[in-house]
């Protein structure tokens, strides 16, 4: 102590302590890594360094208490030289698939055997290490011991790995977090799938991923989806999936393969399109039926009527039919019939116009956007195609196979107030009726037409 005085005052000062000797650089450096190495060893997680090969390189101290080893005895070896040989497979093939892609990684559950004899569940993350020339060298990372739910969390996995539903998660990113072996056999896919992009296995999935994720945010509901994938037929049911602070951290999507049921779906398709066709189609001749011409006859006339066209329908019968019958059998006026409707068909040239079976031995063509002299041309067509089939008659005093034909034209009214479609549609037919009897009265193998007005009430 010295006293010095200021303003008449005496004051006492401590001397100040003598300077420490300035640290030197290495000094610094090892008391950094005696700090680091404390911490390495005494925290609850065991830190650890392997090579290329899986070989440990560094241990921390903590692995003796999570596993009974001493970090000597650890060096050299591979982490799975100290699990049960099934677990090793398994773990085995996980971490191959991440070190092919050379990526980071966390939440590997892991069983290991400690030294004396128990089961410790581990969980596992890592990173890469890379030498100056980017090639791998190894990995760095910690175990921590969750062995109190690591043995629940496993026959989870157990569980989700082995069902027989393919299930997956995927990340906002679209990056598969997740996939069980379900979904990697559904996507034909060799391995591990976790780290892959689901775009690439299923590239009509990223059609919808974005979107889902974005209706997720939204809070809106997300709906299934189906997707046609190579030769097969896949089901997708999205589910979002949250963080613990309620953000959508991705999707869960259960999967099913539905090629059976979409083939089955398609074969009643086609079924009932065969149904619906023989529905309309005569039996014996092949042509439309009944029920076609009347369907038919009531959207053209209604067609008609909307853009005031003409519309003609030719009515065909053939010539002492029942004597033919009667004197050859059914069973050839079947043949004969068959014969005629080809004629038919082969007479109408237009994709537009129709060929019917009205019933017995008469037949129907109608014939759109066609007026008296078309309809007309199309009549005589009809008439000459069946004369020069030359198919002989016994009873017939033309001594061959003919037709007389009725021909109307209209054009319906566009009136509100006409007549209603079946009306419309009985009411043509018994004008071209009346057309064919004026054949027939007039003797037969010719073409008759039914005089109109311009327009006709239907």
């Amino acid at each position: 102590m010295h006293a010095w005085r200021a303003g008449g005052g005496a004051i006492l000062a401590a001397r100040p302590p003598p300077c420490s000797p300035p640290m030197t650089p290495d000094a610094g450096a090892r008391r950094d890594l005696q700090h680091l190495r404390e911490l390495l060893d005494h925290n609850s997680d065991w830190a650890w360094e392997v090579d290329a090969q899986g070989r440990y390189t560094y241990c921390s101290r903590m692995v003796m208490q999570l596993l009974g080893h001493d970090a000597g005895t650890m060096l050299g070896r591979t982490p799975f030289d100290f699990m049960p040989p099934a677990e090793a497979e398994r773990v085995g093939h996980a971490f191959a698939a991440i070190v092919a892609e050379r990526r980071a990684f966390s939440g590997l559950v892991n069983r290991n055997l400690h030294a004396d004899g128990r089961i410790v569940v581990l969980e596992t993350s890592g990173v890469p290490l890379f030498d100056a020339a980017g090639e791998l060298r190894g990995y760095r990372g910690i175990d921590r011991d969750i062995s109190e739910l690591g043995e629940r969390v496993l026959q989870l996995e157990a569980v989700y790995d082995n069902a027989a539903v393919a299930m997956s998660t995927v990340d906002t990113t679209g990056t598969l977090v997740m996939g069980n072996r379900a979904m990697a056999a559904l996507c034909d896919h060799d391995g591990p799938i976790a780290g892959l992009r689901l775009a690439d296995l299923l590239p009509d999935a990223a059609q919808w991923l974005d979107a889902d994720l974005a209706r997720a945010r939204d809070g809106e509901p997300l709906a299934s989806h189906e997707l046609a994938w190579r030769s097969r037929w896949l089901y997708a049911a999205p589910h979002p999936l949250h963080d613990a602070l309620g953000r959508v951290a991705g999707l869960s999507i259960a999967w099913m393969d539905i090629t059976a049921r979409r083939q089955a779906e398609q074969q009643l398709t086609e079924a009932n399109r065969r149904l619906e066709g023989y529905a309309r189609q005569d039996y014996v001749t092949g042509l439309y039926n009944r029920r076609d011409l009347d369907e038919r006859l009531a959207l053209e006339i209604g067609r008609a009527r909307r853009d005031g066209s003409a519309l003609s329908l030719c009515m065909a019968d053939v010539d002492y039919f029942k004597p033919y019958n009667d004197c050859l059998g059914h069973l050839a006026g079947d043949d004969c019939l068959r014969t005629i409707a080809g004629a038919l068909r082969r007479a109408v040239s237009r994709p537009g116009d129709a060929v019917s079976r009205y019933g017995g031995e008469e037949f129907v063509v109608v014939l759109a956007g066609t007026d008296e002299a078309g309809a007309a041309h199309v009549a005589e067509r009809v008439r000459a195609r069946v004369e020069a089939l030359d198919l002989a008659h016994p009873t017939s005093p033309l001594g061959r196979v003919t037709v007389s034909v009725g021909v109307v034209t209209c054009r319906p009214q566009r009136d509100p107030l006409a007549a209603d479609d079946a009306a419309a549609v009985s009411g043509l037919l018994r004008l071209a009726d009346q057309a064919l009897y004026a054949a027939k009265h007039a003797g037969r193998n010719r073409v008759a037409a039914e005089p109109l007005p311009t327009t006709l009430p239907v």
